[in-house]
């Protein structure tokens, strides 16, 4: 009887140490699609709309939308998530803090250890009330035909830009920039 309870323990001190070492393997990067999943529905909330203007090579056009599909507007930033268990340890992960006798700002820098990987740079800037006041990524992507550089910034409610270099082979280079000034209203 003691050597089925003593193997019983044995079983059971393995199995949560399993358990252990699959919870360390969770990924712990920040995550990006949840965070804007809030904010888009903070944005529906309030009614938000967008003043919103698209450069194509340095012709620019701006307009303002009322109805806006968030989750749409926000597909790249949504792309660049890396908050997967497929990226645990693809990254270098900084963080620095800047304190002043005034000011107190936190910066979270995750920097990708492989080229083949699509986000190349995700930092999170927070202000000294722990609130995330802007969003930086760097994306990088390239095929047989281009190479294509985005820069993507955020900051919550109230800016967005999206910025594209794409260098052709055979058709040279275009620059595409969206930035979007979003307008919160009440609920009425």
């Amino acid at each position: 009887m003691k050597k089925l309870l003593i193997a019983l323990l044995i079983i059971i001190f393995f199995n949560s140490c399993s358990d252990i070492k699959k919870a360390a393997l969770q990924n712990s990067y920040f995550d990006l699609s949840a965070f804007m999943n809030n904010d888009i529905e903070k944005l529906h909330a309030s009614h938000a709309s967008v003043l919103k203007s698209a450069s194509v090579n340095g012709d620019r056009e701006e307009n303002r939308f009322i109805n806006i599909d968030w989750k749409r507007e926000f597909d790249s930033f949504f792309s660049a998530d890396i908050h997967n268990n497929s990226f645990n340890e693809k990254y270098i992960v900084d963080t620095i803090v800047n304190s002043t006798d005034s000011s107190h700002t936190t910066m979270i820098r995750y920097v990708a250890k492989d080229e083949d990987l699509k986000t190349r740079v995700l930092e999170i800037h927070f202000n000294a009330h722990k609130n995330i006041e802007l969003i930086k990524i760097e994306l990088f992507s390239k095929n047989f035909i281009s190479n294509l550089s985005e820069s993507l910034i955020y900051s919550p409610l109230k800016y967005y830009s999206i910025t594209n270099h794409e260098e052709s082979r055979w058709f040279g280079s275009d620059d595409f920039i969206i930035e979007g000034r979003i307008e919160n209203k009440s609920a009425d």
